[in-house]
């Protein structure tokens, strides 16, 4: 892995600088971790590389239950804004569809309050997350020939529009 650089641009010279600079922000809020007080340290774009990375990470592995059922889901509205501000629209589309989940759309920040609404939800309909998992493993999954969306691609895009903005406060 390469040295850190101190600006989002600054990984803009790795050959792979999406992928390494979301590493370099996994290691400052704690290994992969989404704790919000962690969090707080990142600049606001380099919190939103941080979390549409972990996004597509936790859908890629185990789809939309295991993205806001796990901790990550602690940050799913951030997510949700985080996703829109690269212009990852039909990953949007997709989250606030799964949001259903939950009463009235929102959702709980305790994880507890959240897994109490899976296990709700599960005996009324365990397939739920089945199409926005398929939706997202056709549309966006790198591994698709029908993909329509490119989350490194617009996360590279971001980059290069938030080139010389610092990584941390």
């Amino acid at each position: 892995m390469s040295t850190p650089h101190e600006t989002i641009g600054g990984y803009l010279t790795e050959a792979e600088p999406v992928l390494v600079l979301w590493h370099h922000l996994a290691g400052i809020v704690g290994g992969g971790e989404t704790d919000a007080a962690t969090l707080v340290h990142l600049t606001l774009p380099a919190a939103t590389i941080y979390l549409v990375g972990v996004f597509e990470g936790q859908v890629v592995q185990g789809g939309f239950r295991q993205f806001l059922r796990g901790p990550s889901g602690d940050h799913a509205l951030d997510t949700l804004q985080a996703l829109r501000e690269v212009g990852a629209h039909v990953s949007v589309e997709l989250l606030e569809k799964a949001f259903g989940i939950f009463p009235g759309g929102i959702v709980p920040k305790a994880r507890e309050d959240r897994v109490r609404e899976f296990d709700r939800a599960d005996q009324t309909d365990p397939t739920y997350f089945e199409t926005f998992d398929e939706l997202f493993n056709n549309r966006v999954d790198s591994q698709s020939v029908h993909r329509i969306e490119n989350i490194d691609s617009l996360l590279l895009d971001y980059m290069k529009q938030h080139a010389d903005v610092r990584l941390t406060y």
